[in-house]
């Protein structure tokens, strides 16, 4: 209402700032009540993984019990698209507001605001980035030789890609052990990962375009530990050649005596 009154006043710097405002607002509060909605109506099905398994924790996850890990590309550019556009619609009367101040009344301090459009534009780019690669190799899956990888033993397998790589192609592979620790409130929270322990290796694609993998892990390494939000110990193995990545969240546990 203040956008339109403004705007029949013919105060279009005003109207486009509560404009800018009812947008973010508006779309944040909507995306909140999807968000809950959604969440609301879906079943965790961890929840009869982990009583139906309460001594095997790498079976409390559907894609690792299955032992096929999939990477989360397509959500990913997804989510990265949607905020970034909305990060694009709510700042972009700013484009337009801190040049016409500065020229109008010599007001150069609203200058470095222009950086939250820019801000946005490089999420933009970044997303687009994610969707083209997505379109170019699509999604790819970690299949499992054994579940889980053990600790003082292997984590052996294979990556499977949609648009598979050419047969005899490069690709670097890496098994990180890492601490991700969160700390603050839900409003402001931060990701710390802490490497404790790293080993990599360079792999070639079969004449089926998969990607073998065979990595031994140190006796003296954690296992995965995931109960403790606020600080977990989380197993990432990454695969990377020209144009393509993958990352694949996997399960480490010691359970042999």
């Amino acid at each position: 209402m203040v956008a339109i009154t403004r705007a029949r006043e013919g105060n279009w710097e005003q109207a486009a700032l509560a404009a800018s405002i009812a947008i973010a607002c508006g779309g944040a509060g909507f995306g909140a009540i999807w968000w809950v909605r959604y969440h609301a109506r879906a079943v965790d099905p961890s929840e009869g993984l982990r009583a139906a398994n309460p001594g095997a924790p790498w079976m409390w996850r559907e894609d690792w019990a299955a032992g096929e890990v999939r990477t989360s590309a397509q959500r990913d550019a997804n989510r990265l698209t949607v905020i970034a556009i909305a990060w694009c619609v709510a700042t972009f009367p700013i484009l337009f507001i801190a040049p016409h101040r500065a020229l109008r009344s010599a007001d150069y301090f609203s200058l470095p605001s222009l950086i939250f459009p820019l801000i946005g534009v490089v999420m933009l780019m970044w997303a687009m980035r994610m969707r083209r690669r997505l379109r170019q190799y699509g999604e790819s899956r970690f299949v499992m030789a054994a579940v889980p990888g053990q600790i003082g033993g292997s984590l052996t397998g294979s990556v499977h890609v949609d648009k598979p790589p050419p047969a005899g192609q490069q690709v670097a592979l890496e098994l990180e052990c890492i601490n991700r620790t969160t700390r603050g409130n839900w409003h402001s929270l931060t990701t710390w990962d802490w490497i404790l322990w790293r080993t990599d290796q360079t792999s070639i694609s079969d004449s089926m375009g998969a990607i073998p993998v065979a990595f031994m892990i140190a006796p003296d390494c954690r296992p995965t530990d995931d109960p403790n939000p606020a600080s977990r110990i989380v197993w990432r193995l990454s695969a990377r050649a020209d144009g393509y990545r993958a990352e694949f969240e996997v399960p480490v546990f010691k359970t042999v005596v």
